[in-house]
């Protein structure tokens, strides 16, 4: 009898650290959540640092993130009321939403790293061409009193 207690225990306990990274079917996966809060965070970044020739309120500007918000979640075929009740999960499980933003910044780094070397095979490749002669109004004779009239 014990060991078949202490077995039943065994594969509960099994059973449910396999189950420990999964979430329930109505709430998005990690990798659409991250995909989404991506983009969602690129969204704000550009509707906070978009620059106008007129001043625009603060709060034109947060009408403006929310107007992309709903395009990015139309873009992702997820309704808001099943991005809100997936995140409000998230939030109360704070180690997979840990999870979620450590793959996101692994995405942003993985990004920032190949924007890097573009820039630094951009700026060798500026750095390679003929550079221009320093004296472009020299003489090509070097003695020029030859050519000073009398």
């Amino acid at each position: 009898m014990m060991r078949k207690t202490a077995g039943a225990l065994l594969f509960t306990l099994l059973f449910a650290c396999g189950q420990a990274d999964r979430v329930p079917g109505d709430v998005l996966p990690k990798e659409k959540m991250r995909d989404i809060l991506l983009d969602m965070n690129v969204a704000d970044v550009y509707g906070r640092e978009q620059t106008d020739t007129v001043h625009i309120p603060d709060s034109i500007r947060e009408q403006r993130v929310k107007q992309y918000y709903v395009q990015i979640l139309q873009i992702h075929k997820v309704t808001r009321e099943e991005f809100m009740h997936s995140y409000r999960y998230y939030e109360a499980h704070p180690d997979k939403l840990e999870s979620v933003y450590k793959a996101m910044q692994e995405i942003v780094q993985r990004k920032k790293t190949v924007l890097d070397s573009l820039e630094r095979v951009k700026m060798n490749a500026l750095n390679r061409t003929d550079p221009v002669k320093k004296d472009t109004m020299r003489w090509p004779n070097k003695d020029i009193r030859k050519l000073m009239l009398p």
